[in-house]
């Protein structure tokens, strides 16, 4: 699945060439994450993001688009109190790269000042990267070499390792303003739906027994941090997979492509909006 994909943003690539003109830019704004250590609390711990945005606008209403995204979420038991006492924290970086479809409402096109602003929706899909880590006594250690519940201890063999390479599926709405002949900002805010429970490290029940085993090792204490609950007691909520989220600005400008050629032909619903 993840060679497909890899294989479609090449594709996307490609066909951008045919369009009018592209639009290129940064991305500056906040992540944040629903899952297991907060389970509905939007904008909760909301931490800096960044990236850059590829567009292909087609015609006025289709656009399509490349984003690269790099952000951090994270989750606290003690900040949200998602469930009272478990005392889980994890923090992860994300790195995305997706191919999205965007539909303006309004027709738009960047140098218009007939058409210069629209809302729009955008949906695709995209690949990322996630280490969910945790601080113990000061030192910062990655969760899934841990194996929180019982993926390396044996006790548990149905529980396999995750993987930190992950598909995403993006949407969500945003709004954007022409400024002059080739300027374009906006504001967006986007959810990704995930296909994995592990992006917080937390998922299913605990592995470790309490009354049976002092808590030693990094691994048996990341895993209960409070000491205080039974093998098979319940950790998360693995009815339900992760979601990750950015919300902020861009700033892009305007290349125009195939000024002398035949191409413009296609394009012909720009030439009433130029003015």
């Amino acid at each position: 699945m993840i060679k497909r994909l890899a294989l479609f943003l090449m594709l996307c690539c490609s066909f951008s060439l045919f369009g009018q003109y592209l639009e290129v830019g940064p991305f500056a704004g906040g992540s944040y994450y629903l899952g297991d250590l907060n389970p509905g609390k939007h904008f909760k711990m909301t931490n800096a993001a960044f990236g850059a945005i590829v567009r292909c606008n087609f015609t006025p209403r289709w656009v399509a688009r490349i984003n690269f995204m790099y952000g951090s979420v994270s989750g606290d038991d003690l900040v949200v109190k998602a469930m009272n006492n478990r005392n889980l924290n994890f923090a992860s970086n994300i790195m995305e790269v997706s191919a999205q479809a965007e539909v303006n409402f309004l027709p738009y096109f960047t140098g218009s000042y007939k058409n210069r602003f629209t809302p729009y929706i955008f949906a695709g899909i995209g690949i990322f990267t996630m280490n969910p880590t945790t601080m113990i006594d000061g030192v910062k250690y990655n969760l899934v070499e841990l194996g929180t519940e019982g993926q390396l201890s044996g006790s548990e063999p149905d529980r396999a390792t995750y993987s930190l390479t992950q598909l995403c599926l993006p949407f969500g709405i945003g709004f954007r303003v022409s400024l002059g002949r080739a300027w374009c900002i906006g504001a967006e805010w986007g959810m990704r739906k995930t296909f994995t429970d592990y992006l917080d490290d937390c998922s299913k029940t605990y592995y470790l027994d309490s009354d049976a085993i002092f808590f030693t090792t990094i691994s048996e204490r990341a895993s209960d941090p409070t000491q205080n609950h039974k093998q098979g007691m319940q950790r998360g909520n693995s009815e339900y997979n992760d979601w990750y989220n950015f919300m902020g600005f861009t700033v892009t400008y305007k290349i125009n492509l195939f000024k002398k050629s035949n191409c413009s032909k296609f394009f012909s619903p720009y030439k009433d909006m130029m003015n």
